[in-house]
């Protein structure tokens, strides 16, 4: 018999419970293996007779006690003990972060100014409009904003748009630097050559309300540089003029290219039918849902398994990425089963190639 035994007798028994090492508790209780362990006895009736009766009243207790220990935390939020309450409360206080000024692009070009502002239908007319920069700064919000569904398609468009910027940036950089070099090779023997300027340039304010609207920000003024640095070279006899046509023409189509490519996922994927696909729809025996992920693919084909399971994501999203171990599983087993089907197809190409290289 323990001291506590003798003292007491049995008006105060010690209790015993089940323990967790990440318990809010000092004396390491675990409310969760409680509740395993009395469910039996709950569901049984829970007779006040039985032994574990007591248990049940502990664990009802500390229950009530966690409760009001997160309620004192949020009332803190979540400041350390060594904090005062008010100081606490001083983060309610606190406002949101703005910019503490006017964000602008300076352009030179009018090639750049074109490629950013695009080009409408004239009314009565043959020639056909330019998207531009602005349409497709919103056009990447609205994919943006679709992330936050978990919709794997929204991710795909932003992994292919950023991608193919990041190729055409480093096409213009590497041109940029050629001709860079070709002026200061000038410069060696004397000549010293000014980059052509605009005598008026325009200052646009942006106010992006996404990452990518910034992005495409950064893609027009590399854009307006290099027309600037090719039109200089044109003009300073160090290329000639078809030379400097095609150079421009060649990245123009570049960005178009992307521009467009971006805004078919921006206008399919926001449709009322599609607005809300999920990764969950390739797993879900609603009705929609099979509607959603059928719709999809008749678009834009199979959504890439590395996309899916999120292995490649967007620089920017609003995912949630807090995934129990079944999600992510569930992402895992489906992955597998996209990954399948392309090495399927990808076999099924190079036999085709082969039978056709053979003939």
């Amino acid at each position: 018999m323990t001291t506590r035994q003798i003292i007491f007798g049995e008006t105060f028994p010690t209790q015993n419970f089940e323990k967790e090492a990440d318990s809010p508790f000092k004396d390491g209780y675990s409310i969760a293996k409680e509740e395993v362990f009395l469910a039996a006895y709950v569901a049984a009736g829970a007779d006040e007779s039985n032994p574990l009766h007591e248990r049940l009243v502990e664990l009802q207790d500390r229950r009530e006690r966690l409760a009001q220990m997160q309620r004192e935390r949020n009332e803190r939020n979540g400041a350390d003990a060594i904090v005062s309450n008010a100081e606490a409360r001083s983060i309610d206080e606190l406002g949101g972060l703005v910019d503490d000024g006017v964000d602008q692009m300076t352009i030179h070009t009018v090639e750049a100014h074109r490629m950013f502002m695009g080009r409408s239908r004239e009314p009565g007319g043959q020639s056909a409009p330019i998207i531009g920069g602005k349409r497709v700064a919103a056009a990447l919000r609205n994919l943006w904003l679709l992330t936050v569904n978990d919709n794997p398609y929204a991710d795909w468009a932003l992994v292919r748009h950023e991608h193919a910027v990041n190729q055409v940036l480093t096409h213009l950089r590497a041109e940029i630097s050629k001709a860079e070099a070709m002026r200061q090779s000038q410069k060696q023997r004397g000549l010293s050559f000014a980059v052509l300027a605009s005598s008026s340039p325009i200052a646009l304010n942006l106010g992006f309300r996404s990452p990518y609207g910034y992005s495409i920000s950064m893609l027009i003024a590399e854009y307006d540089y290099f027309v600037r640095i090719q039109k200089t070279l044109q003009r300073k006899n160090m290329q000639s003029d078809e030379e400097a046509r095609k150079a421009l023409s060649v990245v123009s189509r570049g960005i178009l290219g992307i521009f467009y490519g971006t805004a078919r996922f921006d206008r399919w994927l926001n449709q009322p039918q599609i607005r809300e696909l999920s990764r969950l729809d390739w797993v879900s025996e609603d009705k929609d849902a099979a509607g959603r992920v059928d719709f999809a693919q008749q678009t834009f084909g199979p959504v890439p398994s590395a996309i899916y399971t999120g292995e490649i994501a967007p620089s920017h999203s609003r995912r949630r990425y807090s995934l129990t171990e079944a999600e992510r599983e569930l992402l895992q087993r489906v992955g597998s089963k996209l990954q399948e089907a392309e090495d399927l197809a990808a076999s099924a190409g190079a036999d085709a190639l082969s039978h056709q290289t053979a003939a």
